[in-house]
């Protein structure tokens, strides 16, 4: 009886174990950012990966395909999806969306090449992922996978798009007096 109660620990904790891990790879260090198209000045208040880790944003006002506003990100597997929310006071709009993400996005990030210093002719051998999240000016999101955060000075810079969308949006409240 003890040796069944065993083999029935070991089965179900096996099978716990396995419906939390991911099916993405776990990234040592990776950098995620923001951008939008020059001119197009938002407020960000949400860039979520998986429901469960995000970054710091605020203003945003440049640099469409770069990494503007960045932070770094430990150990963790690389995402399914990003949900986003943000303010454009011009139109005065709030939008939200939820962005999957490409299957094979996770190992093109564990793949990533090197790319060349322009200026200097080295090889850049320490290549980090950049997830870069776009947004457009009328509620288009992009979701953008590179090795490096700009191609600025840069020889071989990849940019694979991993996932888009169009955002949903409600009007800013009204005044209520």
């Amino acid at each position: 009886m003890v040796k069944r109660l065993i083999y029935l620990f070991l089965i179900i904790t096996s099978l716990l174990s396995l419906g939390c891990k991911s099916s993405q790879p776990v990234i040592d260090y990776m950098v995620v950012s923001a951008s939008t198209v020059k001119g197009n000045e938002l407020m960000v208040s949400q860039i979520k990966f998986d429901d469960q880790w995000g970054m710091p944003v605020g203003s945003l006002a440049c640099c469409w395909q770069e990494a503007g506003a960045q932070s770094g990100v430990y150990n963790k597997p690389f995402p399914q999806k990003v949900s986003v929310v943000w303010s454009d006071l011009d139109q005065e709009r709030i939008y939200f969306a939820d962005i999957p993400l490409n299957g094979n996005a996770g190992l093109l990030a564990k793949n990533l090449p090197t790319f060349t210093w322009r200026s200097s002719s080295e090889e850049e051998k320490e290549i980090y992922p950049y997830i870069i999240v776009g947004f457009g000016e009328n509620g288009e999101v992009k979701v953008w996978l590179s090795n490096a955060h700009t191609s600025r000075n840069k020889i071989g810079r990849v940019l694979h798009e991993i996932g888009s969308g169009q955002a949903q949006w409600n009007p800013f409240p009204g005044d209520r007096n």
